[in-house]
């Protein structure tokens, strides 16, 4: 019974250590730091889990990798005024490695990552995003343009003035929150498309779906002219609100009659519904 009891307390023993090794593999942390000119050129891969930019505030692209497995590894390399920054493992999975990382606010930034979530902050030049699956955050963002292409993930805009927006996503929702004064173009294949906040003064918002849905909040303060178009609403089978109004078919609102500088939103859906409200 000794020997029995003895050998179940060394299993127990070495499963806590396992266990304590995994751990500790998983908080591990690198950081890589470089010095780059101006508008580096700064590339992140990461198809193993999330990748989360912001500005550095000075030449500096600081990356800072976070590993939970043994089974993932880092490449980071600079070329000149180009950095590259990608991790590699044999076994697929979303949650083996974070890419925390600080670049100069006029970098131009690429983001890659198949299910790991993407999230840019506070940028300015250009910036591009391209996920599978993954989820898509792009925040505090002025004066850039900014390209985002997923298959099914869903993409948040939020905070972002001043810009140029390229958005294409086959079967993710598209949300538009607090986008002011901008060039913005969203197509959508079988997601839905929200926009809510003050445009401002001046911009051109094209939302573009083939059966989702468009969901439109603007203040009644705000001087825009809207063109909405859904091609089964000219056929009375959708239609869409300003207010408690029906509009069907294609319309075009406006809010102050002869404005010369308001802002333009044009709203296009082959079958889904179109909602626009003047809260």
């Amino acid at each position: 019974m000794s020997n029995a009891w003895n050998r179940r307390t060394m299993s127990i023993a070495f499963g806590i250590a396992a266990l304590l090794s995994t751990r500790a593999v998983s908080q591990e942390k690198q950081e890589f730091h470089c010095t780059v000119g101006p508008k580096p050129v700064v590339s992140i891969t990461n198809n193993y889990g999330p990748i989360t930019v912001k500005p550095s505030g000075n030449n500096q692209v600081v990356a800072t990798t976070v590993s939970h497995s043994g089974d993932v590894t880092f490449l980071n390399e600079q070329h000149g005024n180009r950095v590259e920054l990608r991790a590699e493992s044999k076994r697929p999975d979303t949650d083996l490695a974070d890419y925390i990382v600080q670049v100069p606010s006029d970098a131009v930034v690429s983001l890659r990552s198949s299910g790991g979530r993407l999230h840019a902050e506070g940028l300015r030049g250009d910036v591009i995003l391209e996920a599978s699956t993954a989820a898509v955050e792009v925040s505090d963002i002025t004066d850039a343009h900014v390209h985002i292409k997923t298959l099914s993930g869903p993409i948040n805009l939020a905070g972002i003035r001043g810009s140029h927006l390229d958005v294409y996503s086959v079967s993710g929702n598209v949300s538009v929150h607090n986008v002011t004064e901008s060039s913005v173009e969203v197509h959508a294949g079988s997601g839905r498309i929200t926009y809510d906040g003050d445009p401002g003064v001046s911009g051109e918002y094209t939302l573009t779906t083939h059966t989702g849905d468009l969901d439109v909040s603007i203040p009644a303060s705000a001087a825009v002219v809207i063109n909405a178009r859904s091609l089964q609403g000219e056929s009375g089978e959708t239609q869409s609100t300003v207010g408690n109004r029906p509009v069907a078919g294609q319309k075009n609102l406006f809010v102050k009659p002869g404005l010369t500088g308001a802002t333009r939103f044009v709203l296009h859906s082959f079958k889904g519904k179109i909602r626009l409200t003047r809260p």
